[in-house]
């Protein structure tokens, strides 16, 4: 079997698809399935051990004549490069397979509709349409495939986790050595990720003690006193660390309001603005992580929730993500994507002790071993790819 996948580039800027497309690569290769990855921009090389058969910026046709593959798995859409790329495959009666990465998901379709609408209708629901099969990393997904009207076999595989080869556990209490906790969020910086919201939820738990503070100064009373005390405790040695990219000026300007935002509420000594690190740093932010946030209005998959779970790290997300495990398996809180249910779930994350967060950490880490490493992963897609190849595919 030879599976030549293709996607437009590798910037790491660009989220999640660079890193996991490169982990399904390698981990088909170590599963013995001949397998090439092909970028259609110039630009970026793989940096994900394993991606042994890599194609930077050739013609698709050309390197389709090479090598003669099996199946292509084409990921991401809209790009008209890629569209060429479905078209070639149609004209040689290549199967091929189309990931859309979220791109299909309800709130991706709301932003430039009419584009969209436009595309659709010249070009991308036709290419969905022969598609030997739609690759989902979610039932979720799968759903909304269904739900647009699309009938084709649908491949559900999940990313997996590029786990790092040595891992450290922190500090023991995962605080810092002056006993300051930390929520940790990972991800771009763009509007979809919610991270404004996060902060106007830290701002109502802050506010809120503030109130308390002022109820006592007009009621003395042991109640009064308590409740203030316990309010306090929530924030109160807590601290938010934000690691992110930037590309492009949609996410520079809102990086800018979210800064605007942490200074109106006056939280600039409880967040920190980390920026982009590498993956070895990545890491040493999870592990020093107590809680982990992403309070994200859509999601096909989320590839940090998996990171953080791996890492030990008790989760918050929303239901614009396919996490419901994060409740049934207790590692976590998977919430309404509102304010007021981020400002619930962060109370009661800050609320545990460490011992509880340690716990539902472990509970997150023996989810991700059992259900999201490549080699688990992988098993789910090369079946797809035989199924394929059995039942060849369904032209329209």
């Amino acid at each position: 079997m030879k599976i030549l996948h293709v996607m437009p580039g590798l910037s790491r800027e660009s989220g999640g698809p660079s890193r996991s497309v490169q982990g399904l690569v390698a981990g088909l290769n170590a599963a013995g399935v001949k397998t090439w990855l092909m970028t259609l921009n110039k630009g970026d090389e793989p940096w994900i051990n394993g991606v042994t058969h890599f194609i930077n910026g050739e013609s698709f046709e050309a390197v389709v004549e090479r090598i003669r593959p099996d199946i292509v798995h084409l990921h991401c859409i809209w790009s008209p490069a890629l569209h060429r790329c479905a078209a070639i495959c149609r004209r040689r009666r290549i199967p091929y397979v189309i990931a859309p990465r979220g791109m299909l998901e309800p709130w991706s379709l709301e932003q430039k509709w009419l584009k969209k609408k436009i595309a659709r209708l010249l070009y991308q629901d036709h290419d969905l349409k022969c598609a030997a099969a739609l690759h989902a990393t979610a039932a979720s997904e799968a759903e909304q495939f269904r739900r647009l009207g699309f009938k084709n076999l649908v491949i559900v595989s999940p990313n997996g986790v590029n786990v790092p080869k040595e891992w450290g556990t922190g500090n023991g209490g995962r605080g810092t050595d002056e006993g300051i906790r930390r929520v940790l969020f990972v991800s771009r910086m763009h509007p979809k990720k919610g991270v404004i919201e996060l902060v106007e939820a830290w701002g109502r738990l802050v506010d809120s003690r503030r109130n308390r503070r002022l109820s006592v100064a007009r009621d003395s009373s042991e109640p009064s006193r308590a409740q203030a005390s316990a309010e306090s405790l929530v924030v109160s040695g807590w601290e938010c660390e934000l690691v992110y990219t930037v590309s492009g000026e949609t996410e520079r300007e809102y990086e800018a309001k979210v800064k605007a935002k942490v200074k109106e509420l006056g939280l600039e000594d409880q967040f920190i603005f980390t920026g982009a690190l590498n993956d070895e740093k990545k890491w040493q932010a999870y592990a020093r992580a107590d809680i982990f946030v992403l309070p994200t209005y859509s999601e096909n998959f989320g590839i940090v929730v998996a990171e953080a779970l791996w890492a030990g790290v008790p989760v918050i997300t929303t239901k614009g993500t396919p996490w419901q495990e994060l409740n049934e398996r207790g590692c976590g809180w998977w919430v309404d994507v509102s304010v007021e249910s981020l400002t619930v779930a962060l109370k009661e994350a800050m609320s545990l002790d460490d011992v509880q967060r340690r716990e539902m950490g472990a509970r997150g880490r023996a989810l991700v071993e059992e259900k999201y490493t490549w080699n688990a992963v992988v098993k789910a897609m090369v079946k797809g790819y035989e199924a394929i190849l059995k039942g060849k595919t369904t032209w329209k």
